[in-house]
């Protein structure tokens, strides 16, 4: 074993729900690397998917070495219970390396201790508690496939057994009168007469609400109403409802209803059936609008009725999971509660000495109800509505809210971490997704709403921030919009040629991660199509499935397609026209893109380069642009680079430049008087966007002592260690004329070397009135001409850019250009 033929660092490892690692490795003669994770000293991990091949340009250029060009790794790992030590095994070729990388120093779940001498100081800790491991394994895995959850969400429901005894429902009542009439007719029409209602009249000042309730015991038999001369509170108004519950029904277990709810036909057995079914089950709450943990469409955060739709069609997307197990969380919510007797009698109920006046009591309850051995749960299967107002005021709310906290915090100390383990973990996602994908469903069915299918890359950069305003003007139109990209966050036991999908709705977001097109299909078959959208189909590991997908939704479906044209994917998987000499290619014939192919370390294709087919990849390309009903371009310059390549129809065409809504420019004051002049180069720079250009620009001023300073503001892929460029790091757009003005800049140059199809950083600062220069190539030079201070540069070399600059300038310095 040859160890220093590998080379590898670890940059992050995080214990969760399972293990995550992730570095770099090459070998220095095999290559990339394959992985194994060994647990306790020759144990594999039971399950383990890896990711590897992860361009890494900062590796590669650190060792000068081409094989690390794609050296980066992720490794996720199953990590069993009661694990000592972790290991992480490379292998290439005939040799291996193994890596002792953790080891175990105590019993918790935060007491693991990098041993790795190649990996960064600590470990990671994907949760704060040892109940966060079990929120994020709450729902079966297969649940968060589209195509499972939504065969369960399909199931009609069926009729809910009836309870096996009597329950008592408390309601106590202190203003909200405008709630009372609605709740009480629906309380009518959906608890039986065997079940009692309990009033609590908690001293209203309104006595027409007394007189009302008062009325009501009266004329129904089920109903009990506590009368109290006078309010003393939430609190108080809920024990003495509960006792009179006991007295009235010792047996029954009891639920606690807020006035300003209101709740679908069989929620009290979908409730209460749990408890009846788990005896080891504290408390049970229902998904809400609002209700922090179990919220809906959101969660944590309070929400209006999804889609502005009654309640009843909301809870229809609920019920038809059934069949899912309640979902242990850290608390229930007082809203709607159920409340198992037997936990009433073994713990007691609420602490009115801690609490007052309300707030907080059922945390205190749930958690106490916890350490007994007890749990609380959300219900998948019931909606309940949440308007908020009918037992405090916003005000007496917050205030009470203020005062348990300290008691909270104090005899749980664990809890807030379980809170953001719960947040974070999210086990009721799955649910979210699959109900509001009914909910959509039901709604495209009566006319009211339309899905656009939209493909993009999983990166950054102008594409992505497109792909954001054409979400938001769909989303104007009152459109769902179905995103779909390669996957992100690697997962065990995910499908071959996975990838994230999510519905994005202009009321809340709704997340599939790691799914494949068997389950994309199941969305489309319940929410009909209006578009398919193409912002970049960059990054698929199964290109040509996807490919495929989509050929047979605008064939055999009829659906519009239209493609969005931000590189030059479709000429090249190299997307910039990038050749192996790190310039323009010029679009040559396809006997010399043969030849680039294999060696082309640009290349965005999953398969095996060394076979690649350009021709054929250029005829796959030319047939899925003949399928499409519109291109949109947005320069005349990137329509004629892509008609090199292709024929496309003039009637499908259409060439509409980007508007930078995301800044406001204003003119810059004349920079002061210097010997020294200073350029900006501005936004992220890598070999495309001018990276070597720059780097030889200033080498060449160092050379000849040029009065010149670059003052670069955004990233450069590749640090540039001269006096004569001062790094700014990146930037805020709303700040970067300020940023300009500060370090006195007289002129600006974007240094690209590909035909860019837009450029957004120069509407941000063409706009300014500095000077601002490009090379002869793509959209920047096409807009700059018909700009007064836009200036060319051509050919595309540093001896020619300096040239230029130091011309505009005003230097009577010249630096010569090459013949």
């Amino acid at each position: 074993m040859i160890r220093d033929t590998f080379e590898y660092y670890i940059e992050r490892v995080e214990v969760g729900a399972e293990l995550r690692i992730e570095g770099w490795a090459f070998h220095r003669q095999h290559g990339l690397c394959c992985f194994d994770v060994v647990i306790d000293n020759g144990n594999c991990s039971p399950a383990i998917h890896v990711r590897r091949g992860i361009e890494r340009h900062d590796v590669e250029l650190a060792f000068g070495f081409a094989m690390a060009e794609h050296s980066g790794f992720a490794v996720i790992a199953a990590l069993p219970l009661g694990s000592a030590t972790v290991a992480l095994r490379l292998t290439a070729g005939k040799e291996k390396c193994l890596i002792p990388l953790m080891l175990r120093e105590g019993l918790s779940l935060r007491s693991w201790k990098l041993i790795c001498a190649r990996a960064s100081a600590t470990v990671d800790y994907r949760f704060l508690t040892e109940r966060g491991l079990s929120y994020a394994t709450a729902l079966p895995t297969a649940l968060t496939r589209a195509e499972t959850a939504l065969a369960l969400s399909r199931q009609e429901p069926g009729i809910h057994p009836p309870l096996a005894a009597p329950v008592s429902i408390v309601v106590p009542v202190y203003g909200g009168k405008h709630f009372l009439t609605p709740l009480v007719h629906t309380l009518i029409d959906t608890v039986e007469s065997r079940h009692r209602i309990i009033f609590v009249d908690d001293g209203n000042p309104d006595r027409s609400i007394t007189a009302f309730l008062v009325a009501l015991g009266t004329s129904l038999d089920h109903v009990t109403v506590l009368a109290k001369t006078r309010n003393e509170g939430y609190l108080k108004a809920v024990i003495d409802g509960v006792e009179i519950a006991t007295r009235l029904n010792p047996d029954g277990h009891v639920v606690l209803l807020n006035t300003d709810v209101e709740v679908p036909p069989g929620w009290l057995e979908r409730l209460i059936g749990p408890i009846e079914r788990t005896p080891s089950i504290a408390s049970t709450t229902p998904f809400t609008n609002a209700g922090t943990i179990c919220g809906f469409p959101g969660m944590p955060e309070d929400n209006e009725p999804f889609l502005g739709v009654p309640v009843a069609e909301i809870d229809a997307g609920f019920r038809g999971l059934a069949d899912l197990p309640p979902v242990e969380a850290p608390t229930g919510v007082g809203f709607c509660m159920g409340l198992n007797r037997r936990v009433l009698r073994e713990i007691g109920f609420f602490d009115l000495a801690a609490f007052g006046r309300g707030y907080g009591e059922e945390v205190d309850w749930c958690r106490r109800a916890m350490r007994y051995g007890f749990t609380n749960v959300v219900v998948p299967n019931l909606y309940v509505h949440h308007r908020h107002g009918g037992s405090f005021s916003s005000e007496e709310k917050k205030v009470q809210i203020e005062a348990s906290g300290t008691t909270i915090r104090q005899r749980y100390p664990e809890f807030d971490a379980e809170v953001q383990d719960f947040i974070r973990a999210d086990p009721l996602r799955p649910v979210r997704a699959a109900a509001a994908v009914r909910i959509l469903a039901d709604q495209n069915g009566q006319g009211r709403t339309r899905t656009v299918l939209l493909f993009d890359h999983a990166g950054h950069g102008g594409a992505a921030a497109f792909r954001a305003k054409e979400v938001a003007r769909l989303h104007a139109r009152n459109q769902t919009v179905l995103l779909v990209r390669p996957v992100d966050r690697p997962a065990l036991g995910m499908p071959d040629g996975a990838m994230d999908i999510e519905l994005l709705h202009r009321e809340a977001t709704f997340r599939f991660p790691a799914n494949d097109l068997k389950d994309l299909g199941a969305l489309i078959s319940m929410l009909p199509l209006a578009e398919v959208v193409i912002n970049s189909l960059v990054g698929y590991d199964d290109f040509a499935a996807v490919m495929a997908f989509i050929r047979m939704l605008r064939v055999e479906r009829g659906v519009s397609l239209r493609l969005l044209h931000h590189d030059y994917f479709p000429v090249c998987p190299s997307l910039n026209l990038i050749n192996t000499e790190d310039r323009f290619c010029g679009v040559p014939a396809l006997e010399k893109c043969r030849a680039c192919a294999s060696a082309n370390r640009y290349f965005r294709w999953p398969g095996n380069r060394t076979d690649f087919d350009m021709a054929a990849y250029r005829r796959d390309w030319q047939s899925f642009c003949d399928l499409a009903d519109r291109h949109v371009f947005f320069s005349k310059s990137a329509l004629a680079t892509m008609r090199q390549a292709f024929a496309l129809r003039d009637d499908r065409v259409q060439v509409i430049p980007h508007l930078a809504d995301h800044v406001t420019v204003a003119p810059l004051p004349p920079p002061a008087s210097s010997p020294v002049a200073r350029v900006a180069i501005v936004g992220g720079i890598n070999v495309a966007k001018g990276a070597k250009v720059l780097n030889a620009m200033v080498r060449l001023a160092e050379q000849h002592r040029l009065p010149m300073q670059f003052e670069l503001f955004g990233s450069i892929d590749q640090p540039i260690n001269s006096p004569h460029l001062h790094d700014n790091g990146r930037y805020e757009p709303k700040r970067l004329g300020q940023l300009l003005a500060d370090r006195g800049c007289h002129v600006i140059f974007l240094p690209s070397i590909w035909p860019e199809t837009y450029c957004y950083v120069l509407d941000e600062v063409v706009g300014m009135g500095l000077p601002v220069g490009v090379f002869d190539i793509g959209a920047p030079a096409e807009r700059l001409r018909s700009w007064s201070n836009g200036f060319v540069v051509s050919p595309i070399t540093p001896e020619a850019a300096l040239s230029a600059l130091l011309g505009v300038v005003g230097s009577k310095l010249r630096f010569p250009t090459s013949p």
